[in-house]
């Protein structure tokens, strides 16, 4: 994880600035979050046409804050986005939790830090697709081997970047987009530094 960071990518910036619509649909995410913590969840989802929905499910409210931050189609960045934000909810919707206007900010720091940690993962996992490096032949060692590196991509970053989000609803729009970037940032120093150490 260290060689793909700091040589494969060329270090933890490049590697953030690489996530593309990664970055920008977690920024528009953390605007939400933001607006959650500041006004309450009625008036987050009303600044992004989704007033009606207010009292509804967690997973059917996310799903359509998926559509408005990361819609379909698009660039391989934008599919990155959307595949990591749709495995943060269906992860979440395991759960089994309530109403959405119930989640905790907990709760949405949580969902944040998946986002993000899924996000990584599959950029990863395009990397290796697309560089051709030998992988085993069997699937079940595949299978293993993605499940490793979910558990260590997810594991650090949720570990490593926990309480980051303290003070969310200070964050000005433009605050909003810093804070998503250096997230991505920092989660990538932290893979490469716990990498060199495993």
């Amino acid at each position: 994880m260290s060689r793909y960071v700091r040589d494969g990518v060329g270090g933890s910036r490049r590697a953030a600035r690489r996530m593309g619509e990664a970055r920008a649909s977690a920024g528009r995410l953390l605007g939400v979050v933001r607006d959650i913590a500041r006004d309450g969840p009625v008036e987050a989802l009303r600044r992004v046409n989704l007033a009606n929905l207010a009292g509804q499910p967690a997973e059917t409210v996310l799903l359509a804050l998926l559509e408005a931050i990361c819609p379909p189609g698009g660039t391989l960045d934008e599919a990155i986005a959307r595949q990591g934000m749709l495995e943060a909810i269906d992860a979440l919707a395991e759960d089994g939790l309530g109403a959405f206007d119930t989640l905790t900010p907990g709760q949405l720091e949580e969902f944040f830090l998946d986002v993000v940690a899924r996000t990584i993962e599959a950029r990863i996992l395009n990397d290796i697709g697309s560089r051709g490096i030998n992988l085993p032949t069997s699937v079940a060692a595949i299978d293993q081997l993605q499940a490793q590196l979910h558990d260590f991509v997810s594991g650090t970053v949720r570990q490593q970047l926990a309480g980051r989000l303290d003070g969310v609803a200070s964050l000005t729009d433009r605050n909003v987009l810093g804070a998503a970037d250096g997230i991505y940032e920092r989660a990538f120093d932290v893979l490469a530094a716990i990498g060199d150490d495993l």
